[in-house]
């Protein structure tokens, strides 16, 4: 099984890249991996096994006939339900990114006792922005957390992606929260109105068609649902916090003191996800209501 956070490996790695990470999620939706992929995905077969596999006439056959693989196995791997890495693995392979053995290589390596992906992303923003892991070590539990309520609440693959590098994000609505008590924190999405469509369809279930006060209501309730995550986690740290009611605004960039800004990249399109310990701080002093 890869790295629940696969994605973001890949992109550490620089298999992915800032520029092509969005559409290679995004084709991940439309493929059926091949018993290879999902052969390498599961562990059942390694990176040398992989690589005869591949100059063999038929997969099957030839796992069968050099016992890497037992009829039972084939027939499991035939009716599992594909994992979001296989499916991506898949992608890389249809692409040319990638060729059987290094996937699997990439497979396995993922699943490494010391491979935190969203961790070293995290530790190398940090660094690049000069900011103290000690003092700024937040990010990295509720960025991990974020992430992880993506693939839960809206069954989506996810990554970030470091810095202002919004250029090609559309971003019209801003999303927003504020934690208080023990740890001041602020957070916010941005994003256009065909991702925040998506995001509240697939967090509510239902066939929205438009950006109004349903599909907002969905939106502030997945923050209300991650952030209480968060303050539930900060609370067996022994740090009590409490949440105010989020806020949704239209046209409003945040701003202010060490607001940090990160990328995300999911399925169905990108937009930016903001940080910051000392609030959002827009134009004219105060949010635009919805």
């Amino acid at each position: 099984m890869a790295n629940r956070y696969f994605s973001q490996y890949l992109l550490n790695k620089g298999v992915l890249t800032p520029e092509n990470a969005g559409e290679m999620l995004a084709k991940s939706l439309n493929v059926t991996p091949e018993l290879s992929v999902l052969a390498l995905e599961k562990g059942l077969i390694n990176s040398e096994q992989a690589l005869e596999l591949a100059e063999a006439a038929g997969f099957i056959r030839a796992a069968l006939g050099k016992n890497y693989l037992t009829a039972l196995q084939l027939d499991d791997l035939k009716k599992a339900v594909p994992e979001r890495s296989a499916c991506l693995g898949q992608v890389l392979l249809d692409e040319g990114v990638v060729g059987l053995s290094e996937l699997a290589k990439l497979f396995e390596e993922s699943v490494a006792p010391d491979c935190h992906p969203v961790e070293t992303a995290v530790h190398d923003m940090l660094v690049s922005w000069n900011a103290d892991e000690n003092d700024y070590g937040y990010i990295k539990d509720y960025v991990e957390l974020f992430l992880g309520a993506l693939q839960r609440f809206m069954n989506t693959d996810a990554l970030i992606i470091q810095g202002d590098n919004s250029d090609g994000v559309d971003t019209t609505y801003l999303t927003y929260q504020s934690m208080g008590g023990a740890l001041q924190l602020t957070v916010g999405c941005r994003m256009n109105g065909d991702v925040m469509l998506a995001m509240a369809k697939r967090f509510s279930g239902e066939a929205l068609t438009d950006v109004d006060e349903m599909a907002i209501d969905c939106i502030e309730e997945f923050c209300n649902v991650l952030n209480g995550l968060y303050i539930v986690n900060m609370s067996g740290k022994s740090q009590d916090m409490d949440l105010d009611m989020p806020q949704t605004v239209e046209n409003g960039e945040p701003g202010g003191d060490s607001v940090f800004q990160l990328r995300v990249e999911t399925e169905f399109g990108g937009f930016v996800l903001y940080l910051s310990m000392d609030g959002f701080v827009f134009e004219d002093g105060k949010p635009l209501h919805w």
